[in-house]
């Protein structure tokens, strides 16, 4: 019985990638309704578990480059694995690239205070400055982004008092 049940929701997988494939979401969402309702198994297709298991090496790589402030890897790793059209369109994964461009230029002032690599820092800013004049240009008229093109141009940002809560240490 068991071998059978399994069968049947590897079969009700493989139809349910089809109809996704396909792009019949109303008939995707009946299909998982009318399992469920039934109690019915709907198991994943072989193909995802091992695109779930290459997203997780993605996940935890970007994990470890934004702990470790590597932000050349991280945004190599943001480069390949984001899709252009959700950077390019998507105002969430817009406002989230910001924030990541903040975190990885006040890294070494965070890591570090008072004894942070100046060339280090120097070269980040020179990176957000890049990124704020070409694809952050947009978010300039955006009143929650404003304050974070002063950032550049400050010349010990740790003290200033539009950017000081960023080094506050959250406990």
């Amino acid at each position: 019985m068991g071998d059978i049940l399994a069968t049947e929701a590897d079969l009700l997988g493989m139809i349910k990638e089809y109809l996704k494939f396909e792009e019949f979401e109303e008939t995707v969402h009946s299909l998982e309704k009318d399992c469920k309702s039934k109690g019915k198994l709907v198991s994943k297709p072989q193909g995802s578990t091992l695109r779930d298991s290459k997203t997780r090496v993605i996940q935890k790589d970007l994990l470890g480059c934004f702990d470790d402030g590597d932000h050349k890897v991280f945004f190599e790793l943001w480069t390949e694995n984001i899709p252009s059209e959700v950077k390019d369109t998507d105002a969430e994964a817009q406002s989230l690239e910001f924030y990541l461009y903040i975190h990885f230029t006040i890294f070494p002032l965070r890591r570090h205070p008072g004894r942070h690599d100046r060339a280090d820092f120097e070269e980040r800013i020179s990176h957000f400055k890049q990124y704020l004049e070409t694809r952050g240009a947009s978010l300039s008229q955006t009143a929650e982004f404003l304050p974070y093109y002063a950032l550049p141009f400050v010349p010990n940002p740790t003290v200033h008092p539009s950017f000081k809560n960023l080094f506050q240490v959250i406990s």
